[in-house]
């Protein structure tokens, strides 16, 4: 009997103990709970702490499997073949607006809170934010992100937020623009820490909006981020059969091994990363001033150009993506001002044949020709305004800038043309003429190729003469 009493003492005991430790323990968490701004925070902050996998890496793919000519052919200078009917060209010019002063694009900072300081493209620029999410990164892992997401979470980071917000609209910041932004305040606040830099870019990012990831291995942190363009040459991960791109913002930073990072994501931050560009950013400028020079029909033309070496500046790291991306992306204003006032008198005199030719001509000589190969180590397309800030070109950025100046000078259509290791563009003229052409949506295009030294309308590279090239659909000349 005595033996009966003490085992059912001993339960009861035992009993009242995991009780008293799972109310301990429960109320531990309820009080953590509370410490967080939103239950969401809190939840996320529990799911960091346990629901990490192993992912393997893929090496980036690249834009062009067959490599790009290293030497361009020549054709025999001839006159245009042309009717005499041939339709006279209709000639757009552009004006720069005026400039909005510096000051447009700033807001108000409460000076009686914490203020970074950062530069961003030349621009001065404070930000109040809180610099207190320094956390010891030294052992990385599970625990350690979940905690800097804790610190960060319940840090005075709304008006910071509204602030990023607001700038992006006044400063007409693409995706990409925001997130190069968001890096350079990274860097202020992580004081040169590239590791706790991540964490605050992929903070930041999930709380604008943006799907993204953290993810580590035993050499680095990378921010991981699902995009709505493939991007070429960066390393990424697939998760829920969606990619994540280890996206590095300020360099090139390949992702070689395995890397462990969460399935699930955090509310309602769902955006992918959109690559396209709808508007030149305004970021302080720096006008430089050239001249392009060319021969066309032995008559020798100067084109002076001004244009903005900060706005090509913009685009140095920007990942490699689709190239409707920069077929479709603007010149800057000054740019596009000035070649249209330049080519405005010499284009009037022409008929739309001869006027598509001349910027043909321009823009298969003014450039040298070099492959990105050789002028960076790696692949690169450029925008319109990198044309004409680097020293030389190739295929496709000089199809980009010619696709640009037919469609906003001369309102006519243009589709890009993608042959094996090799891009070119073609024209949809209002005169019947005779070339090779391609037929799109039943509409006939007549081959113009930029890179191809010499060529009129309507010839196609010799090697490219029996291949039929991918369609790059851009939008109307009018729109």
């Amino acid at each position: 009997m005595k033996k009966l009493i003490l085992v059912l003492a001993l339960g009861i005991f035992t009993l009242l103990t995991a009780q008293s430790d799972f109310e301990a323990w429960q109320k531990s968490q309820n009080e953590q709970f509370e410490s967080f701004k939103s239950k969401e925070d809190a939840a996320f902050y529990e799911f960091l702490q346990e629901n990490w996998s192993d992912f393997s890496a893929f090496k980036g793919e690249k834009l062009y499997q067959t490599p790009k000519p290293e030497i361009i052919p020549k054709a025999e200078t001839k006159k245009l073949a042309e009717p005499e009917t041939a339709a006279p060209a209709q000639v757009q010019t552009f004006e720069v607006e005026a400039a909005e002063k510096d000051e447009n694009i700033y807001f108000a900072v409460d000076k009686s809170k914490p203020i970074i300081e950062i530069n961003y493209y030349g621009l001065p620029m404070d930000y109040n934010y809180a610099a207190d999410i320094e956390i010891d990164l030294s052992k990385l892992n599970e625990e350690t992100i979940a905690n800097f997401w804790m610190k960060a979470s319940n840090s005075d980071y709304e008006t910071f937020l509204e602030q990023l917000q607001t700038q992006k609209k006044k400063m007409n910041l693409n995706d990409w623009g925001y997130c190069l932004l968001v890096d350079k305040i990274g860097q202020e606040i992580s004081k040169g820490d590239k590791k706790l830099n991540q964490l605050f870019n992929w903070f930041v990012l999930l709380k604008s909006g943006y799907d993204s990831k953290i993810g580590y291995n035993e050499n680095d942190v990378y921010i991981l981020l699902p995009s709505a363009n493939k991007l070429y040459g960066v390393s990424y991960i697939i998760v829920d059969e969606q990619r994540y791109y280890a996206v590095s913002f300020s360099e090139q930073k390949p992702l070689e091994i395995a890397i462990s990072t969460y399935e699930g994501s955090y509310p309602d931050a769902e955006d992918l990363l959109d690559m396209s560009v709808g508007t030149t950013p305004k970021i302080k400028t720096a006008i430089v001033e050239k001249q392009l020079n060319f021969s066309y029909n032995g008559q020798d033309y100067t084109i002076p150009v001004k244009y903005d070496a900060n706005a090509a500046e913009f685009f140095r790291n920007y990942p490699q993506t689709d190239l409707d991306v920069y077929f479709q992306a603007p010149l800057s204003d000054l740019a596009m001002s000035t070649l249209s006032e330049g080519f405005s008198p010499i284009l009037k005199q022409q008929s739309e044949p001869e006027a598509v030719n001349i910027l043909l001509r321009f823009v298969q000589t003014a450039f040298q020709y070099q492959t990105d190969d050789e002028q960076f180590g790696r692949e690169k397309s450029f925008f319109a305004d990198e044309v004409l800030f680097y020293p030389a070109s190739d295929c496709e950025d000089r199809s980009i800038l010619f696709s640009y100046l037919v469609r906003k000078i001369l309102n006519l259509n243009v589709v890009g043309l993608d042959y094996p290791g090799h891009i070119a563009a073609a024209v949809n003229l209002k005169t019947e003429l005779n070339g090779d052409y391609i037929l799109h949506n039943q509409t006939k295009y007549i081959i113009s190729d930029p890179t191809y030294i010499n060529a009129n309308l309507g010839m196609t590279m010799p090697q490219f003469k029996d291949v039929q090239p991918k369609i790059i659909e851009l939008s109307k000349a009018a729109e």
